[in-house]
């Protein structure tokens, strides 16, 4: 079963491990998201947000420990037969281990390298302190301390890049938009490199505003601490954002690689074939709406998929093919990217008819499930649906150097 390395960073109190015990207890079940998770460590997650509904918080993370917290990714069908699907695994590594940026620290090196996305908890509380310019001490920790470990940790490797901004119901208490808080930090070099180089190298970079806990349920205290709202029950925000958002980030950096490779076409071929391109673009992107295209769309990418997912080592070698199939290739990835990515500005409207049918296409999908292929089908098709609609939800989440 494919098993998919995520690191996840971030300084001391961003609140990696309410993340995961959030995440977890948000997932539990199929619910609408179309899966469910399961964990080994399934009490002690419980007992984590347990504590967490009562106003208590987990202690910080001694900076020697490293949590590794994996996730199977199952799929219920209407018969209630269960099919695991893939594994997502989760590298916590303690704040103060992660920003003291310890050249020797091999064993972080070797997991950055390796990962398959790299998570960066942004403590919520930090940024809204940079938004308001208020609380300088916050303001030089998040600046001073918590970036630079960030930016440097990111040379090492070439994976999608989730910022996850905790303590979203802070900052929407203050009525700061995303928008906002991107341009902000744009504006600073560093960052602004960072996501340059990646947007040059085709890998995602995300901003994903998430609250473990939701609106109404804490307020915080003078030394840093939250307390409880007396009456009040969680209602988390996001939770299923981030490891929805994996596999489709994945797929889209692979379909740049490709797209990049594929541009290596003489410009004498391009010509040749332009008006080729146009019409079929054209048509593509007429019938995106319909069914069967979508149809497609989704199993294309389970075939990308199944042989890694389902371990399927019997592929056969393709013939190299010929440059009007090259351009072929390139337009139908490029039209992929565009609409099912959403790399191009449609109407509202239009972007609500498309994510209406995905989740129909979704749910449908569900009652066929009869065996991992089929269950892979849903489980891509409710990946999809959930990073679309996130995109929908929030246009500015894709950070793009302007």
């Amino acid at each position: 079963m494919k098993n998919y390395k995520i690191l996840t960073l971030g300084a001391s109190g961003a609140g990696k491990t309410v993340f995961m015990a959030s995440m977890f207890k948000s997932l539990s079940t199929q619910g609408e998201h179309g899966f469910y998770l399961e964990n080994e460590d399934f009490t002690k997650l419980n007992n984590i947000y347990k504590n967490l509904i009562t106003g208590k918080w987990p202690e910080t993370t001694r900076r020697s420990e490293i949590s590794k917290w994996k996730f199977t990714c199952v799929i219920k069908n209407p018969d209630l037969h269960n099919f695991p699907i893939c594994q997502f695994t989760y590298f916590d590594y303690a704040g103060g281990r992660f920003t003291d940026m310890d050249e020797e620290d091999y064993d972080l090196q070797k997991i950055i390298v390796q990962a398959d996305t790299i998570l960066v908890l942004l403590d919520g509380e930090k940024i809204q302190a940079l938004m308001s310019n208020k609380n300088e001490q916050k303001i030089d920790d998040f600046l001073n301390k918590d970036l630079p470990p960030i930016i440097r940790w990111m040379s090492y490797c070439q994976a999608p890049i989730q910022f996850v901004i905790s303590k979203w119901d802070l900052l929407e208490n203050d009525n700061f938009g995303l928008k906002e808080i991107s341009d902000r930090l744009l504006e600073i070099p560093k960052f602004k490199e960072l996501v340059r180089n990646r947007n040059q190298e085709g890998s995602p970079v995300r901003l994903i505003p998430v609250s473990s806990v939701g609106s109404g349920f804490v307020t915080p205290q003078p030394d840093g601490s939250m307390k409880k709202i007396s009456g009040s029950t969680p209602h988390p925000f996001h939770m299923e954002v981030p490891i929805s958002c994996v596999i489709p980030d994945l797929l889209e950096k692979e379909i740049q690689v490709n797209i990049k490779r594929l541009t290596t076409i003489s410009n004498e071929d391009i010509i040749e074939n332009s008006r080729h391109n146009k019409l079929l673009h054209n048509f593509l992107k007429r019938v995106l709406r319909s069914r069967w295209l979508i149809d497609i769309v989704v199993n294309t990418l389970v075939e990308v998929l199944v042989s890694n997912i389902l371990d399927d080592d019997n592929s056969d070698e393709q013939n190299q093919p010929n440059s009007i199939e090259e351009e072929f290739t390139k337009e139908l990835l490029k039209t992929i990217d565009n609409l099912v990515f959403k790399k191009i500005k449609t109407i509202v409207e239009e972007e609500k008819q498309r994510l209406a049918e995905f989740q129909r296409i979704r749910d449908e999908y569900i009652k066929e499930i009869e065996d991992k292929k089929t269950a892979l089908k849903s489980a891509v098709t409710s990946f999809l649906y959930i990073s679309n609609k996130f995109s929908q939800d929030f246009p500015e989440s894709e950070i793009i150097r302007r």
